[in-house]
């Protein structure tokens, strides 16, 4: 047998479906979840670098904005004022620059410069220069701090950051010089690298003037990020998606008011989705655990499944071979699988016990149907047996019409002799001995009729038992019949319960509903042929009464015309009596005529009844005849019938032979 596919099998579906089914939730769920978490943590990568941004922007202002005052309270000093006027008042001036010096304490130097763009003085007490081309001396000349942007110091050969304030008048609106402090620029890489992840500081040329991860040295080639959006969206703060560094970077920054740098933090973002990756991953590795798990379960579900249904398509294979089997497994359990085993084998008990009712309801049929065939040829020879005796009958009476007829012609014609008699007592004695002659004739005639007419009533009489036996046989095949059609009811019901039972069994009962829709067309054309074998006895039964109604009639006519005969009889004896007397005594004549025209005018009128009742016995003969013959069909018809049942059962017995 070819090895099933895991697709081809319900255990390898239901382990698959089972599997899916789990994976899917599994997969939404680490699919949502690693959306959502990466999402969330995107979101929280920037709103913390945002945040970063700005906490470095405040440190840095910070710096710059106190720097900015605290060189502002230097300018607007009656001191410096006085000291860009007059010259004087430098050791006090240079005393306030130390003090701020002190106070920033970062080793950075203050420096003062007149109106020509010369340094005037200094805290570092260097080399005094001209500063009057540099943009942040222009800018402070013009009203306004100023910062600078990366320049190189040539005294500490260092890169640093330098912020110049306006030196106003007494009329505080001429700017008479300016001061500016200076900042090392490596000292900012502390500030970035302590608050921030990968901040850096870019003056607002877009130079890069600090970074959190490395020093800048002045010998470094300068990184410019001039075409950042930072450097072309004028905003003063935002977050986008940078590729500078090569890979997908989120950079938040913050323009600083003082000095217009640009304070920026960065993060990669595959470090800021490295724990939503390491979370799905976790999710995943504990999915595929859960899923390996299910599939066991699954596994064993299936194989709980399965080894139900494969008991039960071994008990249908079995029935498909014609044997009954049932399943021995899984009896006890009470879920669906259990019910489906013990309906099967209820299923399979009903079987046997219907194919076994059918075998014997067969068997008997075709029983019962040689039966009824022997009955049927036994009545064919019963009506055969009666209609020869009826057309006995049928020719005693043309004959006994015949006879009667010849006596009525005789009463004329002693009718007519009487008349001579009485006109001619001459001839009296002539024509008394023709007459008795002619009565002796009578009375032979009469003998014979009767003698005819007594066997007539013993056919009759026959007939009438053969009829009532024919009766009783008919009466018997109905009983027959109504057993049969009893079976056929019953074999229809037990089909009908097959058929409904098949159609439970589902597409494995298709095999045995066509056998039981058979069988049911077999009890349907078994019922219907008793219904017609019943109509066929049922007229044969009527035909048989009015038979025995006919004969019973004729034997009636009979002894009426027995009784008509007897007293003919005795009235020809009687004028054979009276002719003699008439011999001896002619005086008598007249009388013993009249007497013989009075028992003639008798003897006439019953020799005209007898021939009515004749002519009646011909007629009912040939009713009867006709009746046999009809009842000799039907008999044929009902023995062709038993013929055809008895094949219908040989068949049906046929087709019970392929259940065991």
């Amino acid at each position: 047998m070819k090895k099933k596919g895991i697709l081809s099998s319900v255990k390898g579906k239901l382990i698959l479906t089972m599997v899916v089914l789990a994976a899917l939730p599994l997969i939404a769920a680490t699919s949502i979840n690693y959306y959502r978490t990466t999402a969330s943590a995107k979101k929280e990568a920037k709103e913390t670098l945002a945040w970063s941004a700005w906490f470095l922007e405040g440190e840095i202002n910070k710096i710059f904005s106190e720097t900015e005052l605290a060189m502002q309270t230097l300018a607007a000093s009656p001191s410096t004022v006085d000291f860009l006027k007059t010259g004087n008042s430098a050791d006090e001036v240079h005393h306030q620059m130390d003090a701020i010096n002190a106070h920033f304490d970062d080793g950075n130097a203050i420096v003062l410069s007149n109106a020509a763009g010369m340094m005037a003085l200094r805290s570092d007490n260097g080399n005094l220069a001209d500063v009057s081309e540099r943009a942040y001396w222009k800018g402070a000349m013009a009203g306004e701090t100023t910062a600078s942007a990366v320049v190189v110091s040539a005294s500490t050969n260092s890169r640093i950051i330098i912020i110049a304030v306006p030196v106003f008048d007494t009329d505080g609106t001429t700017v008479i010089g300016t001061l500016h402090r200076s900042y090392d620029l490596a000292t900012f890489r502390a500030i970035l690298g302590e608050d921030g992840e990968e901040a850096f500081l870019v003056d607002f040329e877009g130079t890069l003037a600090a970074h959190a991860d490395y020093d800048i040295s002045v010998d470094d080639e300068p990184t410019v990020f001039s075409s950042s959006p930072y450097m072309t969206d004028n905003l003063e703060s935002d977050t986008y998606v940078s590729n500078a560094s090569g890979k997908p970077t989120y950079v938040s920054y913050v323009r600083e008011p003082v000095t217009g740098y640009i304070i920026c933090d960065a993060r990669p973002i595959a470090d800021v989705t490295r724990i939503a990756r390491l979370s799905a991953a976790t999710t995943i590795v504990v999915g595929l655990v859960l899923l390996f798990i299910a599939g066991v379960l699954a596994y064993l579900q299936a194989v709980t499944f399965t080894k139900p249904i494969i008991e039960v398509n071994k008990t249908i294979a079995e029935l498909e071979e014609g044997y009954f089997v049932k399943v021995d497994k899984y009896t006890e359990r009470k879920d669906e699988f259990g019910e489906m085993i013990n309906n099967t084998n209820s299923l399979i008990d009903k079987l046997f016990t219907i194919v076994g009712h059918i075998k014997n309801s067969s068997s008997e049929v075709a029983e019962h149907s040689d039966e009824l065939a022997d009955m049927a040829n036994q009545i064919a020879g019963t009506t055969e047996t009666v209609a020869n005796s009826v057309q006995h009958i049928a020719g005693g009476a043309v004959q006994q019409s015949e006879d009667i007829q010849s006596a009525a012609e005789g009463t004329n014609q002693i009718t007519d002799a009487v008349g001579s008699v009485q006109d001619s007592t001459v001839e009296m004695t002539e024509l008394a001995k023709r007459m008795k002659a002619a009565s002796e004739a009578s009375t032979a005639s009469l003998d014979i009729l009767q003698n005819t007419s007594s066997d007539m009533t013993s056919k009759i009489d026959e007939i009438s038992s053969r009829i009532s036996s024919t009766q009783n046989a008919v009466s018997n095949i109905n009983e027959r019949v109504e057993g049969i059609s009893g079976i056929a009811s019953q074999t229809n019901l037990l089909s009908l319960n097959a058929s409904i039972e098949a159609a439970r069994a589902g597409e494995m009962g298709k095999g045995f509903a066509v056998v039981a829709e058979e069988i049911r067309q077999l009890a349907d054309d078994s019922d219907s042929l008793a219904s017609e074998i019943r109509t066929e006895m049922d007229a044969l039964l009527q035909e048989a009464e009015q038979a025995v109604n006919a004969a019973s009639l004729v034997m009636e006519g009979n002894a009426e015309q027995q009784k008509a005969l007897a007293s003919t009889f005795e009235s020809v004896q009687g004028m054979l009596q009276d002719i003699e007397d008439t011999v001896k005594s002619v005086t008598r004549i007249s009388e013993e005529a009249d007497i013989c025209v009075n028992s003639n005018s008798l003897v006439s009128n019953a020799m005209h009844s007898l021939s009515a009742i004749s002519e009646e016995n011909a007629a009912a003969s040939e009713t009867t005849g006709a009746s046999v013959e009809e009842l000799s069909a039907t008999v044929s018809t009902l023995a062709d019938s038993a013929v055809n049942l008895k094949e219908i059962a040989v068949k049906l017995n046929e087709e019970m032979q392929f259940f065991k």
